[in-house]
């Protein structure tokens, strides 16, 4: 049998960006998980691991579709691979057939888990930042104020009388069109 196992991160998240084609591989059964990576209780796979038999084909999306880190991959791996099964890890395009796909596994893996980590280290960033500044949605609510540009006030006068031009504005402060026309907004509040 072909099975195809995914997992997308929230139960809102699409899981037609990972799914396999069908045609392609001749799916007999899907299994998806709806959670985040992190969460351990993945009920599809644990029921994908009670019908794989001897001779079957698991097809993933990707490596970073089943294991949580590198050694989640490789506990994982080896069950299929002590189950007689064969992995198929598409995007990365390797199979657990042979013995390379270990090293294949080991590297792909590590760089995943190297990647997650870093996201979450930016979100982590981010949200530190956020609280520093007295908001939680990214508006500017409680962050300083930003300063206009030397002589901004100097040539201002000429520009609203149209002595001066946007473009001719801006090149004299040194900023761009798009940076003058937001520093017009705010000044003329």
């Amino acid at each position: 049998m072909n099975y195809s196992y995914e997992r997308v991160s929230t139960k809102s998240q699409d899981e037609r960006r990972q799914e396999i084609s069908l045609d392609a591989y001749k799916i007999d059964k899907r299994y998806i998980d709806k959670l985040s990576g992190k969460n351990t209780e993945r009920p599809e796979l644990n029921k994908l691991m009670l019908d794989v038999k001897k001779g079957d084909n698991v097809y993933i999306e990707s490596i970073s579709r089943l294991g949580r880190n590198v050694d989640d991959l490789r506990k994982l791996t080896e069950f299929f691979k002590d189950k007689g099964a064969v992995l198929h890890f598409v995007k990365e395009g390797f199979s657990t057939e042979g013995t390379t796909y270990k090293f294949m596994l080991t590297i792909l893996g590590a760089v995943a888990e190297m990647e997650r980590e870093m996201i979450v280290d930016r979100v982590n960033e981010g949200i530190e930042k956020a609280k520093q500044f007295g908001t939680k949605s990214g508006k500017p609510i409680g962050r300083p104020e930003r300063e206009l540009p030397k002589n901004f006030e100097r040539y201002y006068p000429k520009y609203k009388s149209g002595e001066l031009t946007g473009v001719e504005f801006a090149k004299l402060l040194q900023i761009s069109r798009a940076t003058l026309y937001r520093n017009l907004k705010e000044f003329e509040r």
